[in-house]
């Protein structure tokens, strides 16, 4: 059960690193590559190639992700040499560095007025303001040389998206969640005139989107009119002064939700930005950098928001998951024969220990209730009991009938009754029969609940349930202790009798059983008191195609001889599929119906004896060895040599003469 949740580095595809247009790595030179840079972005696909740059470096300054871009565009997380080696990784030989600018701010002493507390110059004896020097920075760049990660070698490092944040990013409703909880306005959808996806209206302050996209479309939709509700509300802009058009409005929350869809997996393949070289040809570079630097500030808040507010989520949903996981999987695990040890539990610790009445191992540790419930699904437990009762926990969707009503169906279980004394009070609760009959009083149903119900084993004995239920209690069962006056149904080879838990031993309810039935609501009683053979029955069909067996040749309510015989006259060639002996099973249970026994020239059998249900079913296990037999026995007679009569054996002695005749003729 033990699963680590590490941090996953996805290295890139190894690439060259690029030279930037103007060689030199003087501050003239890289900043002339920059207005180049500036210029080329914007022509054919190196738009969206430049965007996913950003997406992933949207903290640096758009010079250094256009320098980036420029350089190295598959880049994921660059840092200096001796950073790299600091983290225990090496710069692989003959790479060559990514330049970028990095902060190299001066100080310079300069003399500077005296202010008052009223920010006024105080003055000298003279007359004129005092001076102090002063020590100020003076901001300033220099290039420098960094490397990708991809051009490292060493330990993988934890620096990249947990993998609990893909996860969240998978999950649709959660991630639309998130966009709601960082749009700055309400989203709803609804029925939209024309081919619009969605639009941001500035005067309801809101966003709507089409109903019925697909969950990819909704969420770039969603992401696209969020840029335009942060970037391009009315009311905002006037008060700042500022005025753009339609074509950079578009251009801006366009850029944004590809950055942001970019940065989060969201597939970006049908973007594009046809528009993209006619939008930037009237602008000068001042208009364009300031508009690359508003998008790329913009999709870095979404990005860094969506990412805080996914892992908030996610880990609240993770909470919940777990809590309504824990409130199913302690009934499941008790099935399965272990308690919670919920005092000596912990999270990534959680302790389950064995019961006294299941064969299984000793304590039980698992990582996650997550763990737990693969545990659950994927053991393979002997006892079909333990199996059953796992899986009417885990998916009581699959049995129509309790096991108690199982039992009056006709198959071999058990069932505990104890005194339902939380409606009424029962005079003779853990009072032998004896006081039952002195005062006058009778036992009936009606005073019971059934508390526990089980299959009942060949070898298990009233004495032995006695034991079960008071020296080492099942973990699932919630009774107390079995004592004087519970009752025991049993269910032995349809032989269905109850009896009164007495001072010692067992006393025979005669009634008990008819009055359980008709609480239950089963028809005609008296039918199942003797539920062998009457009420159970097995028949034979052989098909043509063992798939579909009613495909093709079909045949039903045969002997087994019978299937087998006709088996034998169904043509190997026919095309419908391969032809099946099977049985039809009717014993009112969950596994009543149709399967296979032989099927092409294999039995069954390991797959039968898979199911419980067949397993431990009398008429499908007789079916099994006269099937056995009935292969055998043919087995037998086509090994048989062959006797021929004399009449036979002389035609063949003529027709070898013949041949030596011939052959020495020739």
């Amino acid at each position: 059960m033990n699963r680590e949740n590490n941090f996953e580095e996805i290295q890139p595809i190894p690439s060259a690193t690029i030279p930037l247009p103007v060689a030199g790595k003087d501050m003239n030179s890289i900043l002339k590559s920059l207005e180049t840079g500036v210029e080329n972005i914007f022509t054919g696909d190196k738009y969206a190639q430049y965007l996913q740059t950003m997406s992933k470096f949207h903290r640096y300054s758009f010079n250094n992700t256009l320098l980036i871009a420029m350089q190295r565009p598959d880049a994921t997380l660059v840092t200096g040499y001796r950073n790299w080696q600091s983290m225990g990784k090496q710069v692989k030989k003959g790479e060559k560095g990514i330049t970028i600018l990095a902060p190299a701010p001066i100080k310079r002493k300069r003399e500077q007025e005296i202010l008052d507390q009223n920010r006024k110059p105080l003055l000298d004896a003279d007359g004129k303001p005092r001076t102090e020097e002063v020590e100020v920075v003076i901001p300033r760049f220099k290039p420098t040389t960094v490397f990708d990660i991809s051009q490292t070698d060493g330990e993988p490092i934890e620096t990249l998206a947990p993998e609990e944040l893909t996860e969240a990013v998978a999950d649709y409703d959660l991630f639309m969640e998130a966009i709601t909880a960082v749009s700055p306005v309400p989203i709803r959808f609804d029925e939209i005139a024309g081919e619009a996806k969605g639009y941001y209206h500035s005067g309801d302050k809101e966003i709507v989107i089409q109903k019925g996209m697909s969950e990819s479309q909704t969420i770039k939709t969603a992401i696209h009119e969020t840029g335009h509700a942060r970037l391009h509300d009315k009311d905002i802009m006037e008060k700042q002064g500022i005025e753009k058009d339609r074509l950079t409005k578009e251009v801006e929350a366009e850029s944004v939700a590809y950055c942001v869809c970019s940065a989060f997996g969201v597939d970006t393949s049908e973007y594009s930005f046809p528009y993209i070289a006619g939008w930037s040809s009237n602008r000068d570079m001042k208009e364009l950098k300031a508009s690359m630097d508003i998008i790329r500030k913009t999709a870095g808040e979404m990005i860094d928001e969506l990412s805080d507010n996914l892992q908030e989520l996610f880990a609240e949903k993770k909470q919940l998951l777990e809590s309504e996981q824990k409130q199913k999987l302690i009934p499941a695990m008790e099935a399965a024969g272990y308690h919670f040890d919920e005092l000596e539990s912990t999270d990534g610790n959680l302790r389950f220990l064995p019961d006294g009445t299941h064969e299984i191992g000793g304590v039980m540790i698992s990582d996650s209730w997550n763990d737990v419930k693969e545990w659950l699904e994927g053991v393979v437990l002997e006892d079909p009991d333990t199996a059953e009762r796992v899986a009417r926990v885990m998916h009581p969707e699959r049995y129509e009938k309790t096991s108690e009503e199982l039992m009056f169906a006709g198959e071999e279980r058990y069932a505990l009754y104890q005194l339902n004394t939380e409606s009424k009070d029962v005079p003779y609760e853990f009072m032998g029969m004896d006081f039952v009959k002195d005062h006058g009083m009778e036992v009936t149903a009606a005073d019971y609940k059934c508390v526990y119900s089980g299959i009942l084993h060949d070898s298990v004995s009233l004495d032995e349930l006695y034991s079960i239920f008071n020296q080492n209690h099942p973990a699932d069962f919630k009774g107390h202790s079995m004592s004087v006056s519970d009752v025991v149904i049993v269910n032995r080879d349809g032989d269905m009798k109850a009896y009164y838990v007495d001072s010692f031993g067992f006393a025979d309810l005669p009634d008990f059983v008819r009055q359980r039935q008709e609480m239950l609501g089963i028809e005609s009683p008296e039918s199942h008191l003797n539920m062998g053979e009457k009420s159970s029955c097995i028949s034979f069909y052989v098909a043509e195609c063992s798939e579909f067996p009613v495909l093709g040749e079909f045949h039903q309510d045969l002997t087994l001889e019978q299937a087998f015989e006709l088996f034998d006259k169904i043509p190997g060639s026919r095309m419908n599929g391969i032809k099946s002996i099977g049985f039809n099973l009717q014993d009112g249970s969950d596994y009543e119906g149709m399967f296979d026994l032989y099927v092409g020239r294999t039995l069954q059998k390991d797959i039968i004896n898979s199911i419980p249900g067949y397993r431990d079913n009398k008429l499908v296990q007789k079916a099994i060895s006269d099937a056995e037999k009935i292969i055998e026995k043919r087995q037998a007679e086509r090994e048989k040599p062959e006797i021929k009569k004399p009449e036979e054996l002389q035609k063949e002695k003529k027709t070898r003469s013949q041949h030596r005749r011939e052959a020495m003729s020739l």
